[in-house]
């Protein structure tokens, strides 16, 4: 494995991580980190955090540390749109989906104990995050598309996954917006800050791990004696390294098994708090989420403390990097999906804008497992990537810790990502598909 030279950044301003009550909370200082470790997990996200759980409940004596380049909850686990739900299903923007109906039933088995697993972490120690069972709305404008929601309806139904169509008016009653036509409202399904969920989670983790923000990996070794090199040039000796980076994955020099894995950038938006009249159409409604039908629509929801968030704009990122400037055009794109849908708060300023990384891989199918001697990965394959992301982290824990069962034995058998052409027809290709996704999508934008 070659030395890492590509690292994350930040691109705008993340509302969740600024938001966050936890934000200035304080995690071990680098210089107390130790010469070795039973195990090191890269990447404090979602899967990192679960890895590092799982790790320490499968063997209670083990010492782990749990790194990231970031503050933890700043990048992509922190710039989602945070919507949690066993049954929200990603309709691949790039590639196809390969999974069969008895596929998707199984991944809500999986999706349950990812989210079930937080659950109870939350519980255990009592966390103070924002987590709100407020189910969440996958909606159209478009008279077109409403055959797509006809097709979920059925769907819905094939999985058993608790559902109730609306129509224009009651779908309007509940959003505080009459810029949908119809919509489908899911149940189950949790809204949170994930900045401040993921921060919250690391904080509650065992004292034998220690876990390290802001704190860059510049090697990965493997071999027989692996280990990790921090930026201060730091050795760290490990038994096993576990890599949950998502696309970041292609920065450590593992060649072609990570050739699958690919991304793309899209963009959000948070207003200032509504005042009291601006306010008025929704102070009777619960917060809600809303995603579109459509893979390219837009997100919207409306938080728990007066602000609504737009995410929309999508672009394939070879440079896993946003360019600075990148973020001027979606502002415009991002006022315009929120213009759209909120009429009478056009005078409404967002008070941030911000862009994050979406991994994917060509058959929506995560890469998991051994990818060096004694380094093992994971990877998300869509935009839902939460419950995926835990259950990612938790099965390579028992992975490396031989502990069996027939969910793990299921992912071995069916997580293996497809091939994506090199560049630089991937992106040539990837801006076409994503150029007539955003065309299909249309006003769903």
């Amino acid at each position: 494995m070659s030395k890492v030279i590509d690292f994350p950044e930040g691109s705008g301003v993340n509302p969740w991580y600024e938001l966050s009550k936890n934000k200035n909370a304080k995690f071990k200082d680098v210089k107390d980190i130790k010469d070795s470790y039973d195990y090191v997990v890269v990447g404090a996200g979602f899967g990192g955090v679960s890895a590092a759980f799982r790790l320490v409940e499968n063997e209670p004596s083990a010492t782990v540390a749990l790194i990231d380049a970031l503050p933890v909850g700043f990048f992509s686990s922190g710039r989602n749109a945070g919507f949690i739900s066993y049954a929200q299903f990603a309709k691949p923007l790039v590639g196809r989906n390969t999974f069969t109906v008895e596929d998707q039933e199984y991944l809500l088995h999986l999706n349950k104990i990812g989210i079930d697993r937080i659950e109870k972490i939350r519980k255990e120690h009592n966390l103070d995050f924002e987590w709100r069972n407020d189910g969440f709305y996958k909606a159209v404008k478009n008279l077109n598309r409403i055959k797509d929601l006809d097709a979920l309806d059925k769907f819905y139904d094939k999985l058993h996954v608790e559902h109730q169509v609306l129509g224009k008016e009651e779908t309007a009653a509940r959003l505080g917006t009459d810029f949908y036509e119809k919509s489908v409202y899911v149940e189950n399904g949790t809204l949170n800050n994930p900045s401040e969920a993921i921060r919250g989670l690391a904080l509650a983790l065992p004292q034998n791990v220690d876990v390290f923000e802001n704190t860059p990996v510049i090697e990965v070794r493997d071999g027989s004696a692996p280990a990790v090199v921090i930026a201060n040039g730091k050795v760290i000796k490990t038994k096993k390294v576990i890599l949950t980076v998502n696309a970041f994955i292609k920065a450590f020099g593992l060649g072609k098994i990570t050739d699958p894995v690919a991304a793309i950038h899209s963009f959000g938006a948070m207003t200032r708090e509504l005042t009291d009249e601006e306010f008025e159409p929704f102070k009777n409604l619960k917060p809600w989420g809303l995603v579109g039908t459509h893979p390219a629509s837009c997100t919207v929801r409306l938080t728990p403390h007066r602000r609504i968030f737009v995410r929309t704009d999508i672009a394939f990122a070879t440079h896993l990097n946003i360019a600075p400037n990148r973020k001027n055009k979606a502002v415009t794109l991002l006022r315009r999906a929120f213009d759209r849908r909120f009429t009478s708060l056009k005078d409404v300023n967002f008070e941030y804008v911000y862009g994050g990384l979406i991994s994917f891989t060509g058959n929506t199918r995560s890469l998991f497992g051994e990818v060096a001697k004694n380094v093992y990965a994971g990877v998300t394959p869509d935009g839902s990537g939460v419950p995926k992301a835990t259950v990612l982290g938790n099965y390579l824990a028992d992975l490396i810790q031989n502990v069996d069962s027939k969910e793990l034995d299921y992912i071995k058998r069916t997580y293996f990502p497809s091939y994506l052409p090199p560049e630089p027809f991937r992106t040539i290709g990837a801006d076409i598909a994503l150029a007539y996704k955003n065309f299909q999508a249309g006003i769903e934008v």
